[in-house]
């Protein structure tokens, strides 16, 4: 099972990854994801965590860059992988 962990300016989303195959191909990669029907035969969103303001967001980006987890995105995956044992 792979899980895809992307950050937005909005939040954090977990995508679930359904066709291994189709994101071996790196340099095709961006051919699945043209448009959302072919996207979602690759991936599914399995949850989606919204900053609650613009400080929230830059201090998630602000660990990132230091290679440390911010809280909000340990709640996340504590939640959503750890508390679902995936």
């Amino acid at each position: 099972m792979v899980y895809v962990l992307f950050e937005t300016a909005g939040g954090f989303a977990l995508f679930k990854v359904v066709k291994d195959s189709k994101i071996k191909d790196v340099d095709g990669l961006y051919k699945n994801f043209q448009t959302a029907d072919e996207a979602e035969k690759v991936i599914k969103l399995k949850a989606f965590k919204k900053f609650s303001d613009t400080k929230d967001a830059m201090k998630s980006v602000e660990k990132l860059l230091q290679g440390k987890v911010s809280k909000t995105l340990q709640k996340f995956l504590e939640k959503n992988i750890i508390e679902k044992e995936i």
